[in-house]
């Protein structure tokens, strides 16, 4: 394999990774009716009121029509129409961290393959297998990888958010600043 070739296979590679597809995103529920399927009472959420106020506790009830929350300090009660967002800590799809460790490992293997063949002439057979088994371990380092990073993923999405205000203002004030911090929400 030359050098060429493997600049080419190379490119290729990191074409087909830019290009995947984005993994699905978690299920999001549009009703608590629904949100009874992917949440379970003890589960840990972080729930977005409608005002904009996150609220962390565990799941003490939740009902077609209202949602029960135990926080640290107490427990707190929401109808539907009150939450706007719900999160909770989820596992992504292994496929992914798959798809893309086999990417780089087919890299490497190319890039490796194309330097031993350069080095020892003709080489075919062990070149498709260095590339072979590069893929494999790096599709088991990308499921690996995966398997250990959760993520906070949106498991129900309410009705709109009310705020007061789509600007709001902070001012600053020390010794060596005085201004205001501006900040737009939509």
């Amino acid at each position: 394999m030359t050098h060429r070739a493997a600049l080419s296979a190379a490119t290729l590679m990191l074409a087909f990774l830019v290009l995947l597809p984005q993994p699905a995103r978690a299920q999001e529920a549009r009703s608590f009716e629904q949100l009874q399927i992917l949440v379970k009472p003890g589960d840990r959420i972080f729930v977005t009121d409608a005002t904009g106020n996150v609220t962390v506790g565990r799941v003490a009830g939740l009902s077609k029509t209202s949602l029960s929350l135990t926080t640290k300090t107490s427990t707190k009660d929401w109808t539907e129409s009150d939450v706007f967002k719900i999160k909770q800590w989820r596992h992504d799809s292994l496929k992914n961290g798959a798809l893309i460790g086999t990417g780089v490992g087919l890299g490497l293997g190319i890039v490796g393959a194309a330097f031993w063949c350069s080095e020892w002439g003709d080489c075919g057979g062990e070149a498709v297998a260095g590339v072979a088994v590069y893929a494999g371990l790096g599709a088991g380092v990308g499921v690996g990888i995966d398997a250990l990073i959760p993520s906070k993923q949106t498991v129900y999405i309410g009705g709109t958010r009310t705020t007061s205000s789509p600007i709001k203002l902070k001012p600053i004030v020390s010794k060596s600043r005085k201004g205001v911090a501006v900040a737009f929400s939509f």
